[in-house]
């Protein structure tokens, strides 16, 4: 096997970390030490070029891509009917149907007065969706750049994944929490607001492992997930930890961005397969 060298190369304002075999000299991949973009070339090669840039960037977490997609005809068995393709699924649609079992005809009027001072299950539930709503739509955005995106998949407990996004960096399940005016802090073992300690982290942490084992389950392939917390309306979101946090916490107004800029581990290819899994209801029957 070839050995690699890296270098860094900086011209025309960009600065980089190549990764080059010792060989004839062609470069397998390169980190970008502006945009922390990692870009590979060969994707044979694609370990090889994580070990040798990880001595000169000990700072940075490479997440490790899945071994390999399926092979493209093996989605071939994959059928997906109109009416239960979960891509159609919108935003919030699973607190709208709880919105609709308590006022089936009223519920466009709580969710009109979800800014009031009530405090009704149904209130609250409106102040979820409107969460939702704001957070689905920058996730939306991701989409132009060929990411995948799925909203409120129904789990057999009757609990639901508020967003599902796979995309170049990987897989995240995204959960939408409403705390207009006040302070979200994250550290290396809690998340509290306004200093009262939460339950956000096991939560989304069991959420991602649980997602995580399914599509591994239903791909062949070891597929990693990354929770996200993504906050609506806080006066302040902040994360002081020593280590890089398992849980992402993010703006939801920002959380298309905050995702975008994180490294590629995804080649189009897996993401189309695991999205073509993850898509189908039956998936998350179990």
């Amino acid at each position: 096997m070839d050995g690699f060298g890296v270098a860094r190369w900086r011209r025309h304002g960009q600065d980089r970390l190549y990764v080059n075999r010792t060989e004839g000299g062609k470069a397998v991949g390169w980190y970008d030490l502006k945009s922390h973009q990692l870009v590979i070339t060969d994707e044979s090669s694609r370990t090889a070029v994580v070990e040798a840039l990880t001595p000169h960037l000990p700072d940075v977490v490479f997440t490790p891509a899945p071994a390999a997609a399926p092979e493209p005809a093996a989605m071939d068995d994959i059928e997906i009917s109109p009416a239960g393709d979960l891509a159609s699924n919108q935003p919030g649609d699973a607190l709208r149907r709880k919105i609709a079992q308590l006022e089936p005809t009223l519920w466009k009027r709580v969710f009109a007065r979800w800014l009031s001072n009530e405090t009704t299950e149904a209130h609250s539930w409106a102040v979820g969706l409107a969460g939702e709503r704001l957070v689905g739509g920058r996730l939306n955005r991701l989409r132009r750049g060929g990411w995948k995106v799925l909203h409120s998949i129904q789990l057999p407990s009757g609990s639901d994944i508020d967003h599902l996004v796979i995309g170049p960096p990987g897989v995240f399940t995204v959960n939408t929490k409403h705390h207009k005016g006040k302070s979200v802090w994250q550290g290396d073992h809690a998340i509290t607001v306004n200093r009262s300690t939460t339950r956000y982290l096991p939560i989304s942490e069991s959420e991602a492992e649980r997602v995580g084992r399914v599509l591994s389950a239903r791909s062949g392939f070891l597929v990693p997930v990354r929770p996200v917390l993504a906050v609506v309306g806080a006066a302040s979101v902040t994360t002081k930890s020593a280590l890089p946090p398992v849980v992402l916490l993010v703006d939801g107004s920002r959380v298309d961005q905050r995702l975008s800029g994180l490294t590629p581990v995804l080649a189009q290819e897996q993401v189309d397969a695991l999205f073509a899994v993850a898509r189908q209801p039956q998936t998350w029957m179990r």
